[in-house]
């Protein structure tokens, strides 16, 4: 045993074979157990890599790689038949391994030991092995292993699946140098293998680390057999050119976008000439028809090439040309299109052809060349008559120099009629669970929507209906506590929940969430108000449940619960209360709310009679300082309230004075990149960068955002605690840079976004800070739903976006993001004239903010829209802005 041992030591794999191939059944058995027992590191090496320096551990574990390789191949050596591999299988920790599967995905050692012994002992079961390695993406079978069964004529061939293994790179054990030589040592692989590549979405999109010309380098594998087909080249290797039309067709493959941008650069790698791209002229017609943007521009280029050679199919170009003219982001291929067209139709045999309504479609872009290109071509094409007609669609949205070639007189752009209905008289009443078998089908609601709605409903029907609880209840329960215990939640008041649940049926066995909740304590604090009511058999109300969807409270219902408590004279929860004026709709008071409000009694009284306009004083008291800080603030806006000098609350954001607060760009560099990161006064936006904590006030103030940002669904849970004020809250979840942020960040800018949308809430103060991070955000999702938030803030609340504009003005002058995100949202199509001056107001603040030493890339675009926005709006230019961007 000692020689095997020493034998695999050496990784001498022919005497480990000598020694092995002799064996008689039970001495093959004594070898397994034997070679088990082994601790590579303890018994074979004598020594543990760790503790040598870099490259005396590079060197152990590459040799300890090999050794491994060879330790596998003794017990395969040990094996005879099929039956025998379970024989050699072992657990290693907490895994079984596979000493053959192992060698046969990574063979350190070669294909040689492998090809020795199965000559020796022939086996008909590597066809099964090949065929179950299969289901396995990442521990499949070695490609050179699999090829030298092929050759031997061990196994099936299996075009995928060879294809698939040689373009699969696992870590560390690929090199383009020794890849090339394989390759070109055995053609019949080229051929058969390789060169099908085309046929398969193999994993080249996959980064991988492997040794290239320059060394170990981590890379996408698609770099990795560019360079092997660039070292084959080299060595005088001359690829079919059969694979030229293969790689053309694959680009009409339903594939990911940047699969099949490596195929349109291995065309040029594998030399694509003229000549074959005019072969392939109706495929490039087609790749116009795909929508995919880098498609198109590649097909325009090559077509840009042909054009003008004999055999070119003109009329096939004109046919497919018109369905990219309406297409967005490829103004460069445009241009080159119309350059062709113009090209072709000047000749005598087209003087009758009829384009001209394919041609108007080009007045849908906002690009000026574009649409000025496009105008030239349609003027010559079309009578004046047919001329009026084709453009009128598209008159609000042309440039004036695009109206001048089309001899049209400019037009002011219109106004908008509001696009929405007002929502207070459409809100539907919600409907609060009034039997067990309703409380069941509300369980299962909350569990499948977490909404804030579904859960109040829920506590709320299970609050009145205490007494009607079935005494089987826990076994109807079974089914939702089965879906709520036996996953991790990831949104926190979903562990809260199903620790309620738990204390509900009584199970004191099971393990429960022990998380502290700082992004929605409230649902916390109402399960805990729920056991109470379960213990003391209370059923009066809870304040804060809405009495109308989403969310909302009518204050005739809010007035009611609270005479409740003070008929029983049971104190009520002051965050419930907090949460309910928060929520209430107090500007549908009635007289007979009025009325009612007048009688209440608590110490609340005074400021719920303020909020509800049954008296004007404002005198906020210590034990309800809180109380009187929100409904104070929602109630008038923009207000300043002295009353709160000599409180505690005197210095708290949105309490005395509306919510404003500070911000400035910062220039954060290292060699690699460059970021404008935007930090907000108190770091209110949690920025690493500013290395400050974040400030946080009493949790009861609710306006001051006293909590954290929440996650994904929570985000709309946590903003419906406060819809009436809702601006400081926001601004927790502005990211502190534009662009290169993580998913949590990118869902910052979308969640709370869209939950604005969906329920039309109204920002103020500094709250619309974070509208103009969305609008100039990375994901254009974000800057789609903010564009579309400011239109109906302008059109349908009519509101005074000055702020916004100065934001926006601020963050594009310093640099935060690209003028460009800023320059789509002024190429918007067919805007309103409310639009269009709220954009010429943030063109104006963007150039009052510029340093005219210290431009933005592209701010000469900024000058050219200012102009134009002016002139659409019969308002003159400022020239002091001009000449900053001049100055350059």
């Amino acid at each position: 045993m000692n020689k095997l041992k020493k034998y695999i030591k050496d990784k001498n794999w022919v005497e480990v074979l000598n020694q092995c191939k002799v064996l008689n059944p039970d001495e093959r058995a004594a070898t397994i157990q034997y070679l088990h027992s082994l601790d590579i590191d303890r018994d074979i090496l004598e020594k543990d890599g760790h503790s040598l320096d870099v490259m005396a551990r590079l060197d152990f574990y590459e040799n300890r790689k090999r050794v491994y390789a060879t330790l596998n191949f003794a017990l395969i050596a040990c094996t005879r038949q099929f039956e025998d591999i379970a024989k050699i299988e072992y657990l290693k920790g907490e895994w079984r391994w596979s000493p053959l599967t192992s060698y046969l995905n990574n063979p350190a050692i070669g294909v040689e030991p492998l090809l020795a012994f199965y000559q020796l002992f022939p086996s008909d079961y590597l066809g099964k092995i090949v065929k179950a390695s299969q289901k396995d993406r990442f521990r499949g079978i070695d490609f050179k292993v699999l090829w030298a069964f092929y050759e031997q004529g061990w196994i099936a061939f299996d075009e995928s699946y060879f294809v698939t293994r040689l373009f699969t790179l696992t870590m560390f054990d690929r090199d383009t140098e020794e890849e090339a030589d394989f390759l070109l040592t055995n053609p019949d692989a080229i051929d058969k293998v390789f060169l099908r590549f085309h046929k398969y979405e193999i994993p080249v999109l996959d980064i991988s680390k492997w040794k290239a010309r320059e060394g170990f380098v981590c890379k996408k594998v698609t770099e990795y057999w560019t360079e092997v087909i660039q070292i084959m080249q080299e060595k005088g290797y001359v690829f079919d050119r059969a694979i030229i039309p293969c790689l053309m067709e694959s680009l009409l493959n339903n594939w990911k976008k940047p699969h099949l941008d490596w195929h349109i650069r291995l065309l040029s790698l594998f030399n694509t000439t003229q000549y074959d791209y005019l072969q392939q002229q109706q495929l490039l017609f087609s790749l116009l028809n795909t929508g995919n943007t880098s498609l198109i521009n590649f097909s325009v280029k090559q077509i840009k090439t042909i054009y003008k050679m004999d055999g070119f199919d003109e009329n096939g170009f004109i046919d497919h040309v018109s369905t990219i003219f309406p297409k967005e982001k490829i103004e460069k291929s445009l241009l080159l299109c119309l350059d062709i067209l113009d090209h072709i139709l000047k000749k005598e045999e087209y003087s009758t052809l009829d384009i001209s309504t394919e041609l108007s479609m080009l007045l849908l872009q906002t690009d000026s060349k574009v649409q000025e290109k496009g105008a030239q071509l349609l003027v010559g094409q079309a009578d004046p008559e047919i001329l009026k007609d084709l453009v009128e669609p598209h008159h609000s949205n042309l440039k004036l120099k695009t109206l001048e070639i089309l001899g049209l007189a400019h037009a002011t752009p219109h106004k908008a009629d509001a696009a929405f209905e007002e929502e207070a008289e459409q809100l539907e009443q919600v409907t609060i669970p009034s039997t067990w078998d309703a409380l069941l089908f509300q369980i299962g609601d909350f569990i499948r929507t977490k909404s804030a709605l579904d859960f109040d409903l829920f506590l709320e029907g299970l609050n009145q209906l205490q007494n009607d609880i079935p005494k089987d209840y826990k076994k109807q329960l079974k089914p939702y506590c089965k879906q709520l215990f036996s996953r991790f939640w990831d949104i926190d008041y979903m562990g809260f929940f199903a620790n309620f649940m738990h204390y509900w049926i009584g199970d004191d066995n099971l393990e429960k969430s022990s998380d502290e909740n700082d992004s929605i304590p409230f649902t916390q604090h109402k399960l805990d108000w729920m056991q109470q009511k379960l213990k003391s058999n209370n059923s009066l109300p809870f304040l804060s449940t809405p009495s109308h969807r989403p969310f909302y409270l009518h204050p005739k219902v809010l007035v009611k619960r609270l005479l409740a408590y003070e008929q029983k004279k049971v104190a009520i929860e002051m965050e419930d209360l907090i949460v309910a004026c928060n929520r209430l709709l107090y500007k549908q008071t009635d007289e007979e709310t009025i009325r009612l409000v007048k009688t209440l009694k608590g110490n609340y009284a005074a400021a719920i009679q303020y909020y509800l306009g049954a008296t004007d004083e404002v005198k906020p008291t210590a034990d309800v300082l809180a109380l009187w800080t929100q409904v104070t603030r929602i109630k008038q806006l923009d207000h300043i309230f002295p009353e709160f000098e000599n409180t505690a609350a005197k210095n708290y954001p949105a309490v005395a004075t509306p919510f404003e607060i500070s911000f400035e760009i910062i220039i954060d560099k290292n060699e690699y990149s460059t970021w404008h990161r935007m930090l907000l006064e108190h770091n209110w936006n949690y920025s690493w960068f500013k290395r400050e904590e974040t400030k946080y006030y009493p949790p009861l103030f609710y306006n001051t955002a006293p909590f954290s940002t929440a996650f994904r669904e929570a985000i709309a849970f946590q903003l419906s605690l406060t819809p009436q004020y809702i601006g400081p809250l926001l601004c927790r979840y502005i990211p502190d840079t534009a662009s290169g942020n993580e998913v949590r960040k990118m869902e910052h800018c979308l969640y709370p976004m869209q939950f604005l949308m969906d329920q039309r809430l109204e920002i103020h103060g500094s709250g619309w800070l974070y509208i103009a991070v969305c609008l100039l955000f990375e994901k254009k999702i974000s800057r789609d739903l903010a564009a579309e938030y400011i239109q109906f803030s302008l059109i349908d609340r009519k509101r005074d976006l000055s702020y916004l504009a100065h934001a926006i003005g601020k963050l594009i002058a310093g640099g935060y993001a690209p003028v460009n995100r800023f320059i789509e949202y002024l190429d918007r199509p067919f805007v309103s004239q409310q639009v269009k001056e709220f954009q010429l107001l943030c063109l104006e603040k963007t150039l009052e903010h510029l340093d005219g030493e210290r431009l933005p890339i592209n701010s000469k675009k900024l000058v050219t829209y200012y102009v134009e926005v002016s002139a659409q709006l019969n308002k003159e230019a400022n020239q002091a802005f001009l000449s900053k961007v001049k100055r350059k």
